[in-house]
């Protein structure tokens, strides 16, 4: 038997959320990149080598499930491939998202010299432009994975090494950092000027500067200053909302990413680690996504994964400026089927506003 799907499309239901106006339900952000081309027949790799392949699958899945029609596409290693290093693609049985198979920046001399590449040609952006290309002629929104600075310039030169840089040599680190700003800026300038700020909503995704990686206080110096210019930039281009995934352990974070400007609103995508309450008191003004546990997606129980959501949607549906439910990182690729309709039964049972 079919869910209820509501008296408004999923795609309306997106819209007013996002220009702050009721909606009668919680939509829920799917963060379903290889989940999506599995169960429309095709690979996980396809997710990211074919972008016609990944806008069907993720447009397909969509409407299968009624998730928030919102196509992701993009990875966390984004950076090491367009400034000339070397990637490798998840074909192996336990690949999920490409990975850096080698860094570009081995030196402090690779910091003094790197120069910007050339957008048209770098890496995955030819992938980014075709994507969003298909999306001219669809309607809904789309997000691209621009990442968080922090995070690009750990995909340059690992993070191994910026954290030593961090500790030992600050003015590399900060070279490496203005860089990799730079490099983002462009892109999204890039972007703007194909495409428009209309449907597309940049997604700045964080991991590296977690608290089991670099401390508060070095997030304040090296970290937050570049991730604030990144998103004024973004914002002074047009565009009205920056989706920002504070991934992993950073509660000792959020008062600077607070500082940080997100739009009108932003969406705050909340990992597992942090409590959606938490998120709600450090941003009043931003939409909350997030953030039942993946592991309990893929592994855990129809039961288990009804009752988290069901505890998520109690805590988000009293986010001030709106929630939606969603995965505290990506939708494991593998996950059964019947635990993600299971997601969406707990919001048609516990996910209405009155």
């Amino acid at each position: 038997m079919p869910l209820n799907q509501g008296r408004i499309s999923s795609e309306q239901r997106l819209s007013l959320l996002l220009n702050r106006k009721p909606v009668d339900r919680v939509p829920f952000f799917s963060f379903a990149q290889g989940f999506s081309t599995l169960n429309t027949g095709y690979s996980i790799a396809d997710y990211y080598y074919n972008p016609e392949k990944s806008f069907y699958a993720l447009k397909a899945t969509a409407r299968q499930y009624n998730f928030a029609d919102f196509s992701l596409f993009g990875y966390a290693s984004f950076g090491a491939w367009e400034f000339g290093g070397e990637i490798s693609w998840p074909e192996g049985a336990y690949s999920q998202a490409p990975a850096i198979k080698r860094f570009p920046v081995e030196s402090e001399e690779d910091v003094l010299k790197l120069g910007l590449p050339e957008l048209a040609t770098a890496g995955f952006i030819p992938r980014f432009v075709r994507f969003a290309e298909l999306h001219e002629d669809s309607s809904g929104y789309y997000t691209l994975g621009i990442e968080a600075p922090f995070v690009g310039a750990g995909n340059l030169c690992s993070v191994t090494r910026l954290c030593r840089w961090i500790l030992k040599k600050p003015e590399i680190a900060h070279k490496l950092l203005q860089v990799v700003t730079d490099f983002k800026i462009e892109l999204i300038r890039y972007l703007a000027e194909r495409f428009g700020t209309e449907k597309m909503i940049p997604w700045v995704g964080d991991a590296t500067a977690s608290n089991v990686i670099i401390s508060p206080q070095m997030f304040a110096e090296f970290a937050m200053p570049y991730t604030k210019r990144l998103h004024e930039n973004i914002l002074s281009l047009g565009y009205r909302h920056i989706i920002a995934h504070i991934c992993g352990e950073q509660n000792r974070n959020y008062p600077y990413w607070a500082q940080i400007p997100m739009g009108d609103p932003g969406i705050i995508s909340v990992s597992q680690e942090v409590d959606l309450e938490i998120a709600m008191e450090y941003f009043p003004n931003d939409i909350i996504m997030g953030n039942i546990t993946p592991s309990i997606i893929q592994a855990g129980t129809a039961e288990q994964i009804y009752e988290e959501a069901k505890k998520c949607l109690e805590k988000g549906k009293r986010a001030k400026s709106g929630y939606m439910l969603a995965p505290g990182c990506e939708l494991p690729a593998k996950a059964p089927p019947y635990n993600v309709w299971t997601i969406m039964r707990c919001i048609d049972d516990h996910g209405r506003y009155d």
